[in-house]
């Protein structure tokens, strides 16, 4: 029950600075951030469990819950969604797979890669399945600047973790 005190309040928070904090008028993404902090503590817990593997039910439904409030605050109803768990899904994927102690450049880059595919897979679904045009240069900028925002955010989350 503490947990999921922990984890209601830490929703709530990040989406409320995400709807606060804009630069320029580029809304930021901080929901991604909630979901590496998610991966790192259920893979990476600071007691380890005698010979229990995490599973990856737990995550993915945290995805899906993260996505849907993320789709309720942009007011379309299954982008973020799709993006946040195949994103999620990735970060699992290789969070299992890299057995190796994780430097901090390497938590940067995994940031900025999440940050991303999040972005990418997020704006190809309203292009393509929402018609919606964009300016071609206006989105890349966009993406690069909420993936570069989201880099020392994440070094400050996984601080002395794996």
């Amino acid at each position: 029950m503490k947990n999921f005190f922990k984890w209601t309040i830490l929703i709530l928070i990040t989406f409320f600075f995400q709807e606060l904090i804009t630069i320029s008028t580029i809304r930021l993404n901080f929901s991604i951030l909630l979901i590496y902090k998610f991966v790192i503590e259920h893979f990476f817990p600071k007691e380890e469990l005698r010979n229990i593997t995490p599973s990856e039910v737990l995550p993915m439904l945290f995805f899906v819950l993260i996505g849907f409030f993320d789709d309720l605050t942009q007011g379309i109803i299954g982008p973020a969604i799709i993006s946040k768990t195949t994103a999620g899904i990735s970060l699992v994927i290789l969070t299992k797979q890299l057995f190796f102690h994780w430097t901090e450049q390497f938590k940067g880059l995994i940031v900025f890669l999440l940050t991303l595919l999040d972005e990418v897979i997020y704006s190809i679904i309203i292009i393509y399945f929402f018609n919606l045009q964009f300016d071609n240069l206006l989105l890349i900028k966009t993406i690069l600047i909420r993936a570069l925002f989201n880099i020392p955010i994440g070094l400050i989350i996984s601080w002395r973790k794996p």
